[in-house]
């Protein structure tokens, strides 16, 4: 992996992707690639069930397919960090004290998860707007907008029609929620109860989704999608600071749905012992799972509006190629998995800590390395956020995002007709 300005993906943190590193990894120093030295677990980690092969214990290795990513939710250890028991205090303070609030004559569905990132939200969250369609054809997106310069305040970027700000205002998810969804209004800003109260008012929306809302408790829902990343799930099981996890995992039993996503990286048995983990963990019937799947690249650079038609060319042109993967995302290795699957013979990254806002330094150190007829790929977040940097680097040649979709591989319509039973409160 090359890393620029020695940002590191968060992704590709030792703390992140060495399974057992619950006991040792906060005292012990990485090495240069990122390794924790001699650090090869203890005693009793038996349940936190790694490696299965010797690709596995290279944790720059990102074929999954050779490693169990299942994490033992029965027997989490129970040290817990002095830290982590005032994150849990606040977060469980915070829920009880925050009054949640429903808005009339809307119905609200919450897309999130209990972990920091990397789940795919943002192709979720357009899936499932496309889905609910038919039924609620006037929706909003409410977002946060992580990154963007006007996060802090209410705001509307798409009114289904018109971009009304740039990327760097809103933030690039929502900003590529806009670009995907003709149509939907998209809204960013902290306030996202008064954000739906003027959609209300203005569009009479009777929808909407609330992109990473888990964790946000204003504004009372009808029903929570939480998704997992099969591919890390719960980290080292430790809550933040120390770990990955939001909050516990037995705070899954709010969730209405659990959909388990790139299951298509993984095992089949370690996806079967995490859903019936899942199961009893949740007391749901059933744990969907779903695929980022690829539907080609497109050539960068293109006009990015709503209106704008997409040509996606065949993903084929990546077979036997050697391949720059180019991104800021919380789950760089996914990304490199779905380049290798696609064909390329070999795939270097470059990588930065996810919503990394690309600089005129951080374009130079990128073209000092890459020549101009490599073969480049990129996220199509990342497009959004490098974008401004096109004058740049209009002398790659062969510079493409990776066009992907979210799908639910089994049960669609069992999952569509559980959510819409909520949200008509049938």
């Amino acid at each position: 992996m090359t890393n620029l300005n020695e940002v590191v993906s968060s992704a590709e943190s030792p703390y992140q992707n060495c399974p057992i590193w619950a006991l040792g990894a906060i005292f012990a120093s990485p090495s240069s690639d990122g390794r924790l030295p001699g650090f090869t677990g203890f005693d009793g980690a038996a349940d936190i069930v790694a490696a299965t092969d010797s690709a596995a214990k290279d944790d720059r290795n990102p074929h999954f397919n050779t490693i169990s990513v299942i994490f033992s939710l029965s027997s989490v250890l129970k040290i817990v960090n002095p830290l982590e028991k005032l994150y849990s205090f606040g977060n469980s303070l915070h829920r009880r004290m925050t009054r949640s609030v429903r808005i009339p004559g809307a119905k609200i569905l919450s897309i999130g998860n209990i972990t920091t990132g990397g789940t795919g939200k943002t192709p979720a969250t357009i899936y499932f707007s496309k889905l609910l369609r038919a039924e609620f054809p006037n929706q909003a997106v409410l977002s946060r907008g992580y990154g963007g310069r006007l996060s802090h305040e209410t705001n509307l970027l798409s009114d289904g029609f018109r971009l009304l700000m740039g990327s760097d205002d809103s933030g690039d998810e929502p900003y590529l929620m806009a670009v995907n969804l003709p149509g939907v209004k998209v809204a960013v800003g902290r306030n996202r109860l008064k954000n739906a109260q003027r959609l209300v008012h203005d569009f009479g929306t009777s929808l909407f989704l609330l992109d990473d809302g888990f964790q946000h408790y204003r504004i009372g829902r009808d029903a929570d999608v939480v998704l997992i990343d099969v591919t890390n799930p719960f980290g080292s099981g430790r809550l933040l600071p120390q770990g990955i996890l939001r909050e516990p995992v037995e705070n899954l039993n709010r969730a209405s749905a659990i959909v388990l996503t790139k299951t298509d990286l993984v095992p089949l048995t370690a996806l079967e012992e995490l859903r019936e983990k899942l199961q009893k963990i949740s007391g749901l019937s059933h744990i969907f799972i779903s695929r980022h799947a690829s539907k080609g690249l497109v050539k960068i650079p293109h006009e990015y509006t709503p209106q704008a038609k997409t040509h996606i060319v065949s993903a084929d042109i990546l077979k036997h190629e050697s391949v720059w993967a180019l991104s800021a995302i919380a789950n760089s290795r996914a990304f490199e998995e779905m380049l290798r699957r696609a064909g390329a013979e070999s795939v270097t990254q470059i990588s930065f800590r996810d919503h990394h806002d690309f600089s005129a330094r951080d374009i130079e150190m990128i073209l000092s390395r890459v020549k101009p007829y490599d073969l480049v790929v990129t996220t199509e977040k990342d497009y959004v956020r490098l974008r401004k940097h096109m004058d740049a680097l209009k002398g790659l040649r062969q510079f493409y995002y990776l066009k992907i979709e979210f799908e639910v591989l089994e049960n669609e319509i069992l999952l569509k007709e559980g959510l819409k039973a909520r949200l008509m409160n049938v």
